[in-house]
């Protein structure tokens, strides 16, 4: 070989190894860097004419493991997702309180219970009715707490999923750039470009909040897609809105996708519905934790809230105080003075003195339509709401009045005496399943925002009293957040509740079906019984009562829910414990003014109300749950189990998802991290082959010096 190709050789070999050096010396400067891939640099020979003519660097690569960054990518997807839920159980845990403690409503209910025990022995004290009021006032604001909670931690999310949409669309546009930069140096034949790092570091952190997966491109540039194949970064990009919050509609909105030309900045196509497309990641446990098990809690606390209030009330209704009450104030029925009345069997109105004994006695017959005072001749009524009141404060003449007005019964006693109502024994007062007393709320003892009696009483061909022009806007929604149906109703003059159970059934075009009970209540299938019916808005009203249709009859899931907001002692029987129905009315057709009817030590009623807590009651489907029987207690209990259940299952696939998570950086990080052995190795091995590059320089240039001393 000639001193040229020798020197040639030689200076090749400093050039690759001082290249080598930087590379290396740039693996140890990023040791510590999060996502860096160490510099793996692979050398190859020089030729001309067949001969060796040196060394050069062939390519300088990232050392990366596909499949592990592809599971790393998965684990991570699937850890965030977790994490997101253990986190809003945490907190949700901590409010619920744990069966057996002082907060728990299985707690709240065993103390109404006791309470109750206490009343039953000294039904009259004042210590046994505030004992009573205080154990109901505190089962109460459990209920209303828990939903309000419960509520707080959805809007909770609401904000979290907002937030995590803001920082996808800033990642997105940061991977839509480094695509760019990854581009040109692929061009320029750069394969260890610092833009591939921060790529995969962005792509990390989008796969956190969205599950995603990569295709590399030839020229260098990689498409993003979510795991069903939804574009975000390629030709063009993904652009994520969501305007967040619920309102009082309960419904939140979906986050929307539209794809973006990135050289033109304007839309391509049309914009659609992103939440089914999502499949892990933080921002998909977040919506499960809001849509469906913070939804379901909600459901089911309504549920046994409403349920609650039906069996303490029916019976509260059913008991009287003693002395009697001066006056019984109804809840907003939804009712017009011209509906038809719709009661059948048989109550009797009772005005007592302060002792109990009987002052006037007032039968009513439904099913006969008629009204008699004190045994008397019974004279006949118009059989509709606003006809029957007119009787009845007829009846009542001078001892009290009877008026109705925005949906409200209210009757009241003259002269300082009280009120007592007691359905007949034989053919009991009914209407929708309700007693007299009940239906109207006179002596309830419990309150909620929405009424908890939904069997309305209503018939097909009875007006709908809906003013016309109202609207109702209904949304069938899939469990993976996918609107299955939207429709809108809205009301004309004239329409019969019929007509209005058949435009819905119109409007939802089959994929849920309504049908009106013969009790007036309604109900409400869809196709797919995991599809969830929203009310996102209802500006129907009924008459002066102000309530809207969706609310009467318990429509939509937002309805279920409300059944435990707000809920709360009666307000007049929280003013005054001695309103408590303790004991109960002992009238037939035979008392007469002066007897008996209500006394002093009764507490035949309080017996009654302590016996609810052994009593089954019919629990409705709701919150994913099947209809059943149970007592209050029973599926108080379940409500918490299930959702121990569903919090053990989500930190068991969190501890799952995180281990994979770290078993995967494991795995990647023995591939593309730092070793700084191994560096300090290769160092020493490229710094002795530049001296050794540099000495046969040396020897060169002698040999070069002595030959042109040659003369």
């Amino acid at each position: 070989m000639s001193l040229n190709g020798i020197l040639s050789n030689a200076l090749s070999a400093l050039q690759t190894n001082t290249e080598a050096l930087r590379v290396t010396s740039g693996n140890i400067a990023n040791i510590n860097t999060q996502g860096y891939a160490r510099r793996v640099v692979n050398l190859q020979t020089q030729s001309a004419g067949g001969a060796l003519g040196g060394v050069d660097i062939a390519s300088v690569e990232r050392a990366i493991d596909q499949y592990l960054a592809k599971e790393t990518l998965a684990a991570g997807g699937a850890s965030a997702r977790y994490d997101a839920q253990t986190s809003i159980f945490g907190q949700l845990n901590g409010i619920l309180g744990a069966p057996g403690d002082g907060t728990a409503l299985t707690s709240q209910l065993t103390n109404v219970g006791t309470a109750l025990g206490q009343a039953v022995q000294s039904p009259s004290s004042s210590a046994s009715q505030l004992g009573a009021l205080n154990a109901f006032q505190s089962l109460a604001s459990q209920f209303s707490s828990l939903s309000a909670s419960i509520k707080g931690l959805r809007d909770q999310a609401d904000q979290q999923i907002s937030a995590a949409v803001t920082q996808a669309n800033s990642l997105i546009g940061q991977i839509h750039q480094l695509n760019i930069q990854a581009m040109q140096a692929a061009a320029s034949g750069s394969g260890d470009s610092a833009a591939l790092d921060q790529r995969d570091q962005a792509i990390q952190s989008l796969g956190q909040l969205i599950g995603i997966k990569v295709a590399p491109q030839s020229d260098g540039s990689i498409t993003v897609m979510t795991e069903d194949g939804t574009t975000l970064v390629g030709s063009t990009t993904a652009e994520l809105s969501y305007s967040g919050g619920a309102g009082t509609s309960g419904l939140y909105p979906a986050i929307t996708l539209a794809s973006v030309d990135p050289n033109t900045g304007k839309t391509v196509g049309t914009a659609q519905t992103f939440d089914p497309h999502i499949a892990s990641g933080q921002i998909k446990g977040l919506v499960e934790m809001r849509d469906s098990t913070l939804a379901n809690a909600a459901a089911q606390l309504g549920v046994l809230a409403r349920q609650t209030a039906l069996a303490y009330n029916a019976q509260h209704n059913a008991n009287t105080a003693f002395p009697p009450p001066a006056s019984l104030q109804g809840r907003n029925t939804g009712l017009l003075a011209g509906d038809a009345l719709n009661f059948s069997g048989k109550t009797t109105l009772a005005v007592s003195d302060p002792n109990g004994d009987l002052v006037s006695r007032i039968d009513v017959d439904f099913a006969a339509g008629t009204i008699s005072v004190d045994g008397g001749a019974p004279s006949s009524f118009t059989q509709t709401v606003g006809g029957f009141t007119a009787a009845l404060n007829s009846a009542l003449g001078s001892n009290g009045t009877a008026s109705f007005a925005n949906g409200v019964l209210s009757l009241s006693a003259a002269g300082g005496n009280g009120l007592a109502i007691k359905d007949a024994a034989a053919a009991p007062a009914n209407r929708g399943g309700s007693g007299f007393s009940q239906f109207f709320g006179l002596n309830d003892l419990f309150s909620s925002a929405t009424p908890s009696i939904l069997s309305t009483g209503l018939s097909a061909s009875d007006l709908s009293g809906l003013a016309a022009g109202g609207t109702m806007s209904l949304v069938l929604k899939n469990p993976n957040g996918g609107i299955v149906r939207q429709a809108n109703v809205t009301v004309t003059a004239g329409m019969t509740i019929g007509d209005v159970v058949s435009a819905l059934n119109t409007a939802m075009g089959g994929t849920c079906s309504f049908s009106l009970n013969a009790d007036g209540s309604l109900t409400t299938a869809s196709a797919d019984p995991a599809n969830a019916l929203v009310v996102s808005s209802d500006s129907t009203a009924r008459g002066s009562t102000g309530m809207s249709f969706s609310t009467l009859f318990g429509l939509g899931t937002q309805q279920t829910m409300n059944f435990a907001a707000g809920f709360a002692v009666n307000a007049q029987v929280a003013a005054n414990p001695q309103r408590l129905a303790f004991a109960q009315a002992n009238i037939d057709s035979t008392t007469v003014a002066g007897d008996g009817i209500v006394g002093h030590g009764d507490a035949s009623g309080a017996l009654a109300l302590q016996n609810l807590a052994t009593a089954t009651q019919s629990f409705p489907a709701g919150g994913g749950g099947a209809a059943r029987n149970a007592t209050l207690g029973d599926y108080a209990a379940s409500f918490y189990q299930g959702l121990a259940l569903e919090s053990r299952t989500a930190t068991s696939n969190q501890t799952a998802q995180d281990d994979r998570l770290q078993e995967a950086q494991s795995r990647q990080s023995q591939v593309s991290g730092v070793s700084l052995d191994e560096e300090l190795t290769n160092m020493t091995t490229y710094q002795q082959a530049y001296s050794a590059s540099a000495r046969v320089l040396n020897v060169v240039q002698q040999l070069f010096d002595t030959l042109m001393q040659i003369q």
